[in-house]
């Protein structure tokens, strides 16, 4: 037993104080930095767990000054205070309804009021149960191994080459693997660019996403199997000071090289304390890439996805036989497959799949049927109707006339959508920054979506991204 300084227990970014958790969407939306759905936690910094003899998911009783306890799975956090633990709050209510009902623990308990003035730090002791809970964390579900998914720079190398970090400098050589006429895209190209100095990682856009195209929650047991169908997701990546090089490590638990760095067989637990105090966070959207060269394109035997004329990789949901081809060769992990009915399987019963609730699905985008393979439309149906609505006014199509769901939700404007070929359009200016990557381009699937690389004001040198 141990007798921590001090336990802070926060409202999470999906959860906030509870009033809100028979949301289902909010359940499945992954906490920022964690990436832990559908339930709370006990944070512990990865050398606190290890002196103290504990392994990330064993279940710890926490008891509070008041003889309040409850039982939660450990989760290594790097960045947690040493001599510290800390629990979101908004869990364990017992009657909000079928998605919120017993989903965590109560940790509201542990506040106390002082001077008329809520609490939110106590001192707790903890005690191992024996037991061990898996939680349902999206983070590690897809690897990068060895990839250059994440640039950054700082500002001091950026105020000298705008172009620091983002590997601009060095133009991958294009290969093509058979003759092809150059190709054209008849009228608009759409495209998207997204700001990696912007993005916090608050994941409005995911439920937007989900909202707008009827993706499924599939619930904690699903998600453990990484089966989440969310067609967005934000990668969560740590950064950390390093002498003398800098060293880099995929958040998706492969080894990545990222700029200006040297990759290493080397865990996290074997950083000293002052790197594992010593974090930051950087978080990248992940959407299908809409690239110019798909390779999911080339796989499938039944023409399923194909490439439009305006650069977008479509989705034929009924030609769709499941080979599930096209997720193995995306390089960037972004197909979801429909292992269920999820709409009318009632081993996925909550508020969301009953027929009344059935109604508030958007009408413009079908309910997929198991078996089937989906993935980000690029909204393909506010496209239509924004396309439609200039014809019906007899005008051209302006730039900012249509918004992706997830650009809509971004109170950050990290997402920018446009049209290429429009060179007044605000992506194609965006697109013209030295800042811009593209996210393994040295592939040469030309995708759609532009980054722009992350710049840090520190005053140190070299940087140091890790899972």
């Amino acid at each position: 037993m141990l007798l921590l300084h001090q336990l802070q227990v926060y409202e999470s970014i999906p959860m906030r104080d509870g009033k809100h958790a028979n949301n289902a969407f909010l359940q499945e939306l992954p906490d920022p930095v964690s990436k832990v759905t559908w339930d709370n936690y006990i944070a512990l910094a990865p050398k606190q767990a290890e002196k103290l003899g504990y392994k990330e998911f064993d279940i710890l009783t926490v008891k509070g000054e008041t003889g309040y306890t409850i039982d939660l799975p450990i989760l290594i956090q790097p960045g947690q205070a040493m001599g510290t633990a800390s629990i979101a709050l908004g869990y364990g209510r017992t009657k909000t309804g079928k998605a919120g009902n017993n989903v965590g623990k109560n940790a509201f308990p542990f506040a106390s009021f002082s001077n008329g003035t809520l609490k939110y730090a106590t001192t707790v002791t903890l005690s191992s149960t024996g037991g061990r809970e898996e939680l349902a964390q999206t983070q590690t579900h897809y690897s990068f191994e060895g990839r250059n998914i994440i640039r950054e720079t700082t500002l001091k190398d950026y105020l000298k080459d705008p172009a620091a970090g983002s590997g601009n400098h060095h133009k991958h050589k294009v290969y093509d693997l058979w003759t092809t006429d150059k190709y054209e895209k008849l009228g608009n190209d759409w495209v998207m660019a997204i700001d990696l100095n912007a993005c916090t990682g608050c994941g409005s856009c995911i439920v937007a996403c989900n909202v707008e195209n009827n993706i499924p929650v599939v619930g904690k047991d699903e998600v453990r199997r990484r089966r989440e169908m969310h067609w967005l997701r934000i990668d969560r990546y740590y950064s950390y000071n390093q002498e003398p090089a800098a060293h880099a490590e995929a958040a998706h638990g492969g080894h990545e090289e990222g700029s200006n760095a040297v990759t290493k067989e080397k865990e996290i637990a074997h950083l000293d304390e002052n790197q594992m105090n010593n974090v930051s966070v950087v978080h990248q959207p992940m959407l299908c890439q809409h690239c110019d060269h798909a390779p999911c394109e080339t796989v499938c035997p039944v023409l399923a996805t194909v490439h439009s004329s305006d650069g977008l990789n479509h989705m034929a949901y009924n030609r769709c036989v499941g080979t599930r081809y096209c997720a193995n060769n995306c390089p960037y992990k972004v197909r979801r497959f429909n292992w269920f009915n999820y709409w009318n399987d009632s081993r996925f019963d909550n508020y969301l799949n009953n027929e009344f609730t059935q109604l508030v699905l958007n009408p413009d985008v079908t309910t997929r049927s198991r078996g089937v393979m989906e993935k980000c439309s690029m909204c393909i149906q506010r496209i239509q109707a924004g396309k439609l609505t200039a014809k019906l006014e007899k005008r051209a199509l302006k730039d900012g006339d249509i918004k992706m769901a997830c650009q809509q939700a971004c109170s950050a404007n990290a997402i920018i959508f446009g049209d290429r070929n429009d060179p007044n359009s605000e992506v194609a200016k965006a697109l013209k920054s030295e800042r811009i990557y593209y996210v393994l381009e040295e592939i040469n699937v030309q995708p759609g979506i532009g980054y722009m690389t992350k710049v840090r004001n520190i005053d140190s040198e070299t940087k140091e991204v890790h899972a």
